[in-house]
């Protein structure tokens, strides 16, 4: 008995690693294409497009702010609704691919908004973010806020 139910997993395991091996990876990002997918969420940031944004976040989407603290996918979903992205500018980007399903992307912000609070705030950071590819399309896995830095351009 103990035999047939661990050939039924060993097959079930290798059955789900089979299916997991038939999807085939994205094509190679490009950096054009890394830098759109980040003026894209930025562009729906901005209009407030929450199913756009919806679709570009992971479920498992972890954003990490400057002192330390997270926030995930549904407390991103509560926030953007709050902020009014009054102009944005991003530049000096860099990507680095990590492997056929996933890069991270590193650039300075520039970015004027209007907080839940009414009052009009000005934001300069270095930002880093993971993008992996799932359900047929490049999603947001991980964010990080930190100080401005001057990074190399491209």
């Amino acid at each position: 008995m103990k035999f047939h139910v661990l050939m039924g997993a060993a097959l079930l395991t290798a059955s789900a690693f089979a299916q997991a091996q038939a999807v085939p990876p994205p094509p190679p990002i490009t950096y054009d294409q890394a830098v759109a997918n980040e003026k894209n969420l930025f562009a729906a940031d901005q209009k407030h497009d929450m199913d756009a944004i919806k679709s570009m976040v992971a479920d498992d989407f972890i954003d990490v702010n400057k002192d330390g603290t997270t926030e995930n996918k549904a407390d991103l979903m509560k926030e953007i609704p709050t902020l009014k992205l009054l102009r944005y500018e991003q530049q000096n980007f860099r990507v680095v691919s990590m492997g056929p399903y996933a890069y991270s992307i590193s650039y300075d912000s520039d970015a004027t908004i209007i907080g839940a609070d009414g009052n009009e705030k000005h934001a300069q950071n270095g930002l880093n973010t993971v993008w992996i590819w799932r359900d047929g399309r490049w999603q947001i896995l991980l964010h990080c806020r930190g100080e401005q830095k001057a990074l190399a351009a491209k």
